[in-house]
């Protein structure tokens, strides 16, 4: 009858400190694989291991001649050198009541022969053993050799404590940081074998960049670090005992196994229900939405393209609000597109042929004359053809890009309003600005300066931003407005109703003209709840003192209606859609009162 191996009285405390190093079940390391082959020649042994004692199990970190990975701690000979300082040396398995029975004796690999020295610790804790084993028994091992063995275990604890080091290791929550992951997975990509594991590498955003910057300006950035940490072992305890990575603010990362996408998705979705859970840190309670994604690990992919689709991945699921996203090549090709727009971007804005404006009429309800114009941007791209603009504007809105567009679009306005002005025409021109402009008074001083270029009358123009703008610092877009007020120009709030709608913003910012968003205009017809909705928002907003202007009117049912609600101005494609600057004139020539017109 095989004996069982003791349980040292520290176990508890040596298993955390094994399972916080996060090296079981990770890529074999190059440098101990070739510490266990030199070992092997040294020694003159077939079988050499790096062996790290588990709760169940003994797994390999490094190995020579071993067929397997692991084996059940029951057949672990390190196990028994757990609470020794020696090494242990077993010079004939058979003859020894404690291994004369082990499965390891008894069949493949038929180990014979066992010398293990322990792997301990800084602290005096051991990990397991740098071990050589024999299918021959031995009749001495020496003080000469059992020396060397142990100079072979101190050097695989410098390459595990190296492991460890700031290179590899995230300072906040002390788990593998990004450059570790990458290593590993580059491993991973390297040694996996087709026909046996499917494993997929695994991104965790746990909060996402926004929600732990708005933690971080409420409650500090001591707050904000603690709900990482607690998240991270959360993370930990959920992945057990697949090691779990740090590799960016909010994102952690894990290498999985599963058979099939079906399985895949299953892990996942169980895991971000987990991991959404409320918590409470520190009093205050965090239930941000958790997303994962996922890529397939295949032998033929780099590092480079594994980690942008899994990257592609869990922005995906981010965007779309879903609780994972397995990798596909259409989610590739969508994110290459947008990679190719944004950095097709500068050409663009240096091509005289790329971009251009076309400018959509808005008449008066009263006489159904022409109050004006909204310039909107265009871009015919040489490969693409025609990009929507609610795509490339929304992706340059997240970098520096949108800056540059607002300025050409500015600069691009302002000199056909100079042409049409020197023609005599009076009619407002407004134009488009990003809630990004409106972080810093850099916009404000370009559009002054602007004005000093062209020969413009500012009363003529008029800013567009949206309500989404105020959801960040209010207190600075108000003193944005209040410049560009100063500077003559009108103001609009466009797309009302659709994004922040705080009434209270009504009041205090200097805005002239209030557009009601085209959501609420399509679907309009008589006695339903939209309607009672616009008539009071128009009301409302002539309180305040401001225009009103109603986007997306597509009938003459709809204009007839907000006439009778006394808005002022419409705008949609029952007046007309957006033309080119050299069709502005034409039109103008050719339209007569909207509400005369018989519908076909």
């Amino acid at each position: 009858m095989m004996l069982s191996p003791p349980l040292p009285i520290n176990e508890s405390e040596r298993l955390a400190a094994l399972h916080a190093l996060c090296l079981l079940d990770t890529p074999s390391d190059a440098t101990l694989n070739e510490l266990t082959a030199l070992a092997a020649t040294v020694f003159g042994m077939p079988i050499t291991l790096v062996s790290l004692v588990d709760e169940g199990r003994q797994w390999f970190k490094a190995r020579v001649g071993m067929p397997m990975q692991e084996t059940p701690r029951s057949q672990a000979f390190c196990a028994y050198a757990l609470e020794r300082t020696e090494p242990l040396v077993v010079l004939d398995t058979w003859r020894d009541a404690r291994f004369v029975g082990n499965a390891l004796v008894t069949s493949e690999p038929y180990v014979r022969f066992y010398a293990g020295a322990p792997l301990i610790t800084a602290s005096g804790l051991c990990l397991g053993t740098f071990c050589v084993m024999d299918r021959e028994p031995r009749l001495d091992f020496g003080d000469a050799q059992i020396a060397q063995l142990r100079r072979f275990a101190s050097l695989a604890m410098l390459r595990i404590d190296t492991l460890r080091d700031i290179g590899y290791v995230d300072t906040l929550t002390q788990l593998p940081n990004r450059t570790r992951y990458l290593e590993d997975l580059g491993i991973h990509l390297a040694e996996r074998d087709h026909g046996e594991r499917h494993l997929s590498a695994v991104a965790i955003d746990i909060c996402g960049a926004t929600y732990f910057e708005h933690m971080q300006a409420a409650f500090g950035s001591s707050h904000a670090d603690g709900f990482i940490q607690e998240k991270a072992r959360g993370v930990i305890a959920a992945m057990a005992p697949a090691p779990v990575y740090r590799v960016d603010q909010t994102v952690f990362a894990c290498v999985l196994e599963a058979a099939d996408d079906a399985s895949l998705s299953t892990q996942l979705i169980a895991l971000q229900g987990e991991l959404s859970c409320v918590i409470d840190y520190q009093g205050i309670p965090h239930a941000p939405q958790v997303v994962t994604g996922a890529v397939k690990l295949a032998t033929q992919t780099s590092i480079d393209d594994t980690t942008r689709s899994l990257r592609a991945a869990l922005s995906h699921a981010r965007t779309q609000r879903l609780a994972t996203t397995i990798h596909h090549p259409d989610l590739s090709a969508t994110q290459r597109r947008a990679f190719e727009i944004l950095a097709s971007i500068p050409a663009a804005l240096n091509d005289q042929h790329q971009l251009q404006l076309h400018y959509q009429p808005k008449v008066h309800t009263a006489d159904g004359s022409c109050a004006g114009f909204e310039a909107l941007l265009r871009w015919t791209h040489p490969r693409l053809g025609q990009v929507n603009p609610a795509q490339f504007i929304a992706l340059a809105e997240k970098t520096a890009l949108i800056r540059a567009i607002t300025a050409w679009v500015m600069h691009a306005a302002l000199a056909q309003a100079e042409q049409w002005q020197a023609a005599g025409h009076r009619f407002t021109l407004s134009f488009n600005i990003s809630a990004v402009d409106l972080d810093n008074s850099l916009f404000a001083d370009a559009l002054s300066s602007a004005l000093t270029r062209y020969r413009v009358a500012p009363a003529l123009l008029e800013v567009e931003f949206t309500e989404s703008a105020m959801a960040g610092d209010p207190q600075a877009v108000y003193q944005q407005l209040q410049r560009i007020r100063s500077l003559g120009l009108q103001i609009a709030i466009d797309d009302f109703g659709s994004g922040y709608s705080n009434l209270a913003y009504l009041k205090q910012i200097p805005a002239t003209t209030l557009k009601i968003d085209q959501s609420f205009i399509r679907p309009l017809v008589s006695g339903s709840s939209d309607a009672t909705i616009i008539a009071a928002i128009i009301k409302l907003g002539h309180q305040f003192g401001h225009r009103i202007v109603a986007e997306g009117v597509e009938t003459q049912e709809v204009y007839e209606l907000l006439r009778d609600w006394g808005c002022d101005e419409v705008q949609g494609y029952w007046i007309a859609r957006p033309m080119a600057a050299r069709e502005v004139m034409e039109w103008m020539e050719n339209f007569s009162v909207p509400v005369k017109r018989v519908l076909n």
